[in-house]
């Protein structure tokens, strides 16, 4: 696996060998949105109170895009295995994930953060946040089709869910036959994905993977609190597929505030997501004033 050579190295008093930091690991694969995504990441998501990994998947020269700082890394590799498998190729690396405690993963499918001027809030804690003893698996958004599971474009999680999203062994224990992937396929962050449907299928299983070790899950959306739990969510609106389509939310989308990023690669609502973008990247404000300088 391939990094950039000015990250390469690793040294034992480097950051990514603190385990009090939460480790951000954002993978890219080359589109005009994903460019336009990361732009923004990197001007309103990137803060010095964490250690981050860009993952750039395929032919793509926008690992130039990353400014370099002492915590923040490259990593080049070919665009195999989709994003579940490039996450777990890369976390298991020479043991990375090992050194850290707390954990977001992430995709240039999305835009954001998005906080309103009001919050003070730093944008991976308000994900983070959510992680708790009970609480092994958050994110954005929760899909109930065709089984209940969090959507994989930002999950957060700690050493405990990692560890189970990145066994090996327990990578078929969790996969039902469903629309996307048969019986006893590999499940999490442990396996490479050859196919879509095959990737897919790993997202739906990485959420049974951590209720089947006994945790339960999370996301900011909205409506979710307006019930007990995931499962209540899913059973007091049956049929709800992925609210991350133009006019899924009942006929409305999700606004960006709900949720701190926005799916920005399905044509959601693009005056409001031109909008949101022009007016935040014209805030003189970035997630170092929020989260901190180091």
């Amino acid at each position: 696996m391939p990094s950039d050579a000015r990250t390469s190295a690793t040294p034992k008093d480097s950051p990514f060998s603190r385990s009090d930091r939460p480790l951000i690991t954002y993978v890219y694969a080359e589109s005009d949105n994903a460019r336009e995504n990361l732009k923004f990441f990197l001007a309103k998501g990137l803060h010095g109170a964490a250690d981050f990994v860009f993952v750039f998947n395929g032919e793509t020269n926008a690992s130039r895009l990353v400014p370099q700082l002492p915590h923040v890394r490259t990593v080049t590799r070919p665009n195999t295995c989709f994003d579940m498998g490039a996450i777990g190729e890369v976390l298991q690396e020479g043991d990375l994930w090992r050194n850290y405690k707390r954990f977001i993963t992430m995709n240039a499918s999305v835009r954001g953060p998005f906080l309103p001027m009001w919050s003070s809030a730093c944008w991976s804690e308000v994900f983070l946040a959510m992680v708790t003893d009970t609480t092994k698996l958050a994110g954005m958004t929760v899909n109930c089709l065709p089984r209940p599971h969090v959507q994989s474009m930002v999950l957060a999680t700690d050493d405990v869910g990692m560890a189970t999203l990145l066994n090996a062994s327990l990578a078929t224990s969790a996969s039902p036959a469903d629309f996307f992937g048969a019986e006893n396929e590999p499940v999490g962050f442990s396996a490479c994905y050859n196919y879509w449907a095959s990737a897919v299928h790993a997202e739906i299983g990485a959420s049974a993977l951590i209720v089947n070790a006994g945790f339960k899950l999370d996301a900011l959306l909205t409506l979710l609190h307006a019930e007990a739990g995931v499962d209540e969510y899913c059973r007091a609106n049956p049929g709800l597929d992925d609210v991350l389509h133009d006019k899924s939310y009942f006929g409305a989308n999700v606004h960006p505030y709900e949720t701190v990023f926005v799916k920005a690669n399905r044509d959601i609502d693009p005056s409001l997501m031109r909008s949101m973008t022009s007016w935040h990247l014209r805030m003189n404000t970035s997630s170092f004033d929020t989260c901190g300088s180091q």
